[in-house]
């Protein structure tokens, strides 16, 4: 009877937990998507249903082998953001148990992370003709445009490269009154079009770009050239007043340059004709007034003329300039006797000297001014001389390019009588040496070799103990074999059914499979032989562009020994012997995981859900 209750009792508790064990899965049922494919790069984002929340009978717990992922058990979402490096197959497990910590519900999602092929783009700037289906240019206005490549792949510049084909002809590399420069990724076109361009209208311009995966993209422009028929304008600034000393001729360059290459006709307009006033054909204004001519018209001056140019075939396209002219018998115009021209260097000032000559006038009488000057020049008088300054120049003046920039700058001094001179001057802006910017690079650079030399060190002495150790087990089962050989070649003369005898088919049997051993095991030795005297030769190009950087002393970012040209060309040397040195470590890292003895460590690892002892870290530079 006692057993008999015992029964009951223990098929009511089975039925009890069975029970209970159907009410939690079904309260608790676990679905998640069976399959994620994203693109390498993009998000993986997924909801997970079934999630206990604020329940003490049960527990949620996951594990994936993605080391950086997350779950928010708020949102019920599991998150990782890929890179374009984690191309493959990955798992997610999600588990739910009772308080008894019995598994009532599992779900497993897997997530495949596919290549991404990714082109480069083209970029034309400024950007507001990007959009438009025409680029239309005005004719006789000056345009610069630049197009640039960027590769979505690598983020490096030297990675991508632009070409370019103009109106589908291959041997057509530029245009009339046109420059069309490529430097490495961007191209740059400085353009005015002409009259004969505005006639013919429509031109086409296709940008090729192409990385260095052989990725291609092309786009094509089409410029409108609109026509328009410019003004002709003066070739040089004209004063209002001018002084006219007898028995000295009066000199004024009125000459003009039409836009559109029309022709021009020149003409004047003054109240008197003694002395013969002339404007001649290319607009040389000239007039001589002898003392005696002076006189009969002295109550004449100021004499205002009028000089004029217009184009012959449409005379409502016209410049002209009114010009008061005054006597002085005695007066004599300033001259500039030297004034040079400018080389300067981005990060540097200018203090240059103008030398004016007046045999009339002190020189704080005289005005000084300048036309077309950069925003940065500008002229200062310091007692009896002129300068022309600046301040320390920026380095936003010189594009990336290096090209060094010009100006072509009007220099002018007027007397208070009006009579002046002017001269041209040419202003050079060449690209500096930015300290604070090549401080930074120098330190950078050293902390990337440093930590190279790390892991590249420690992959050498990991090779080099693998080898010496083969070596010696090499050693060990030759010795082997050579014991076993010679114990089956003796024991071939003893007599049958003694001991020797009856041993030799199971020596024989331990020397084929020695041999075998002996085989296999050491098939790739070479293979690593050869890869570390190539990792030693890496190490070697690392350690002595180093020490170069390091004959430098250099104490902080205003170091003067930061403009040493030496140095920077030392340190674009480096920056592409790096470039070339990762290139070959990535091609080495390759050979290093097809090592036996590194992929059994990699599977060992995955087995454990760790994948970050069979990378090399040491490649990973930022």
């Amino acid at each position: 009877m006692h057993n008999l209750n015992f029964r009951h009792l223990a098929v009511s508790i089975f039925i009890f937990l069975c029970a209970y064990t159907s009410l939690a899965q079904d309260q608790a049922k676990l679905a998640s998507p069976d399959l994620v494919e994203v693109t390498a790069g993009r998000e993986v984002v997924f909801k997970v249903e079934g999630v206990p929340k604020n329940d003490k009978d049960f527990s949620f717990s996951w594990d994936s082998d993605i080391t950086d992922a997350s779950f928010d058990e708020q949102e019920q979402e599991f998150y990782w953001q890929s890179s374009y490096k984690d191309v493959g197959v990955y798992k997610a497990n999600f588990y739910v148990k009772d308080s008894f910590g019995v598994t009532v519900s599992s779900s497993q999602t897997i997530i495949k992370i596919q290549k991404t092929v990714l082109r480069p783009s083209i970029r034309l700037m400024p950007d507001s003709l990007e959009n438009a289906p025409f680029i239309s240019l005005e004719q006789g206005t000056e345009y610069e445009l630049e197009f640039v490549a960027i590769s979505k792949a690598q983020r490096d510049v030297n990675d991508v490269l632009l070409t370019y084909l103009l109106n589908n002809d291959g041997d057509l590399k530029t245009l009339e009154d046109a420059s069309f420069n490529l430097v490495g990724n961007r191209l740059i076109v400085r353009w005015k079009p002409n009259e004969r361009q505005a006639k013919k209208r429509y031109f086409d311009l296709e940008v090729v770009a192409i990385d260095q995966r052989n990725m291609v993209t092309r786009k094509k422009y089409r410029f409108q050239i609109i026509d328009k028929n410019l003004p002709p304008k003066l070739k040089h600034s004209i004063n209002d007043q001018y002084i006219i000393v007898a028995d000295q001729r009066l000199q004024i360059d009125f000459g003009v340059e039409d836009p559109d290459g029309d022709p021009i006709q020149y003409a004047m307009n003054i109240p008197v004709n003694i002395g013969s006033p002339n404007i001649s054909m290319d607009g040389q204004f000239s007039w001589y007034l002898s003392t005696r001519d002076m006189a009969s018209i002295a109550n004449l001056f100021p004499i205002e003329i009028v000089l004029k140019a217009s184009e012959i075939e449409n005379d409502s396209n016209y410049v002209e300039k009114h010009i008061l002219l005054y006597k002085s018998e005695q007066n004599y115009p300033p001259v500039i006797t030297k004034l040079s021209n400018l080389s300067i260097r981005e990060g540097y000032s200018v203090k240059r000297r103008v030398f004016i000559e007046d045999n009339n006038h002190a020189l704080s009488d005289l005005t000084f001014s300048l036309e077309n000057e950069p925003e940065w020049l500008y002229i200062q008088q310091e007692g009896d001389k002129v300068y022309l300054m600046s301040d320390t120049v920026g380095f936003d003046i010189v594009k990336a390019d290096g090209i060094p920039v010009h100006y072509d700058v009007l220099f002018s001094v007027t007397d208070s009588q009006g009579a002046g001179d002017q001269k041209f001057f040419n202003v050079t802006v060449n690209e500096g040496i930015n300290t604070v910017k090549v401080y930074h690079e120098l330190d950078q650079y050293q902390k990337q070799t440093d930590a190279l030399l790390v892991g590249l060190r420690k992959t050498i002495r990991e090779l080099d103990k693998k080898i010496q150790g083969n070596a010696r087990a090499k050693k060990a089962f030759l010795y082997t074999s050579f014991v076993l050989g010679t114990f089956s070649a003796t024991g071939a003369f003893f007599d049958d059914h003694t001991i020797v005898k009856k041993a030799i088919p199971y020596s024989g049997a331990v020397l084929a499979i020695s041999s075998s051993i002996n085989a296999l095991a050491f098939n790739q030795e070479g293979k690593m032989t050869s890869l570390k005297v190539k990792l030693e030769e890496i190490e070697k190009g690392l350690v002595r562009n180093k020490s170069y950087l390091k004959t430098y002393d250099i104490k902080d970012e205003s170091d003067e020994e930061l403009r040493n040209n030496e140095l920077v060309n030392r340190l674009r040397s480096y920056r592409q012997a790096l470039i070339e040195q990762r290139i070959e470590l990535q091609k080495l890292n390759d050979d290093y995981r097809e090592l036996n003895y590194v992929q059994r460590r990699a599977k060992r690892a995955r087995r454990k859900g760790r994948t970050d002892g069979s990378r090399w870290g040491f490649i990973q530079i930022n």
